[in-house]
């Protein structure tokens, strides 16, 4: 018998604080158990989600590591499950199975009759997205009537997928509106439905969008300001020791370091001239337009 079943902390931890491959059916609205409204409540906290396990979960999670250790040594791949996480998107890809080396995904399910393949496509493209992968194969196991954990390969069918870069996009769009959907329902956690579902217009995704990057350059001009606080007391240090061994020029390879020279910079007193020569300073005024902005504080 193939495989040994083991328990993914990645898959069963911090569910809330990203969106997983089996979130998005649900976002997308092709799920049939749950909506994104029932979704957005759990990552808040409003509901908590249903954690009991149960007979189909139970042999999906046991004949999982059967079906790829198989996948693997009939065709001489090297499949192993793995975890990716964006924390600036706030997605997480728990894998089945990723080969490196070929670069290609292995998605595992196990089915009844009528297995849901567009929910498992959904899944696929978002790891797709993550893993810089552009192909994968999707391994669908139909469930015997009686559960029986005895691997039968004439119950597998494998069927090839391949990366959808436009439906990559409308997923990361939609996951987009989801986050932004799910702060507002925090700030309003009795919410209807149908006032969630009016939530995230362009203008809500740009506001989100343009939050996040303003805080990072805030971030990051905070450091640079240490930074060159820095840099400027090594300059000076620099610059008396090169004037002290008379070094006009250093070059370290990668950059070329030259001493300047004392002098001197001539310029116009603007703010003298206009109180002692108004009208000289009128003739030389220059005008230009400026474009429409946004302004932007730190609350």
């Amino acid at each position: 018998m193939f495989g040994i079943e083991k328990v993914d902390k990645n898959v069963t931890e911090k569910r809330t604080q990203y969106v997983g491959g089996s979130d998005v059916p649900v976002i997308l609205g092709l799920s049939k158990y749950k909506t994104q409204f029932e979704l957005a409540k759990e990552k808040v906290g409003i509901v908590q989600p249903d954690k009991s396990s149960n007979p189909y979960i139970q042999f999906g999670n046991k004949m999982e590591p059967l079906i790829r250790d198989y996948i693997n040594t009939m065709n001489s791949l090297n499949f192993h499950p793995d975890t990716f996480i964006n924390k600036d998107d706030m997605i997480r890809s728990n894998v089945d199975g990723i080969d490196l080396e070929n670069k290609m995904l292995l998605e595992i399910k196990t089915h009844g009759a009528n297995p849901t393949e567009k929910v498992y496509d959904a899944q696929m493209q978002l790891y797709f997205h993550q893993t810089d992968c552009n192909y994968g194969w999707l391994a669908m196991y139909h469930r015997p009537k009686d559960f029986d954990l005895e691997f039968d390969r004439k119950n597998l069918v494998i069927k090839e997928i391949e990366r959808d870069q436009g439906y990559i996009e409308k997923i990361l769009d939609s996951i987009e509106t989801f986050w932004i959907r799910v702060e507002y329902l925090k700030e309003k956690p009795d919410m209807t439905e149908q006032e969630y579902y009016s939530i995230g217009n362009d203008i809500d995704k740009l506001v989100a969008r343009v939050e996040r990057f303003e805080l990072q350059i805030l971030e990051f001009e905070e450091k640079a300001k240490l930074i060159k606080a820095q840099q400027k007391d090594f300059r000076e240090q620099l610059y008396q020791k090169m004037e002290e061994n008379d070094i006009k020029k250093i070059d370290t390879g990668d950059l070329v370091i030259t001493r300047v020279l004392p002098t001197t910079r001539k310029s116009i007193d603007g703010t003298k001239l206009k109180k002692e020569k108004p009208n000289i300073y009128d003739q030389y005024l220059k005008e230009s337009q400026i474009k429409g902005s946004i302004r932007i504080k730190r609350v």
